[in-house]
């Protein structure tokens, strides 16, 4: 798994399930066309961290071989079980991160 290029924007949606359901999506640029598996990753904690922001690592799988280079718009989610600690979100990517606060 390999980390993308960049993040573009990063939105929200908490599903009123039980327990709640907070669902992530991202959009962003990678590096060549084909990349596949493209996910967010939560990180996880032994604490809350102290900002309050649950941060996602915005990752799938290059291609294989050659590959034109070439930046190329890519989306993916996550599902992550809302916490009554979590103030928004971070997406990280290889050069830069989104915060969204709630």
């Amino acid at each position: 798994m390999s980390t993308v290029s960049s993040v573009i924007s990063v939105t929200w949606i908490l599903n009123k399930s039980f327990p709640a359901q907070l669902q992530v999506t991202a959009h962003g640029m990678a590096s060549s066309p084909n990349w596949s598996k493209l996910r967010l990753e939560s990180r996880v904690y032994v604490a809350p961290p102290s900002d309050g922001i649950q941060d996602f690592d915005f990752i799938g799988e290059p291609p294989t071989g050659n590959a034109l280079t070439v930046m190329t718009g890519v989306s993916a989610s996550g599902d992550i079980e809302h916490q009554p600690w979590m103030k928004g979100v971070r997406v990280h990517a290889s050069t830069n991160s989104e915060t969204v606060v709630f």
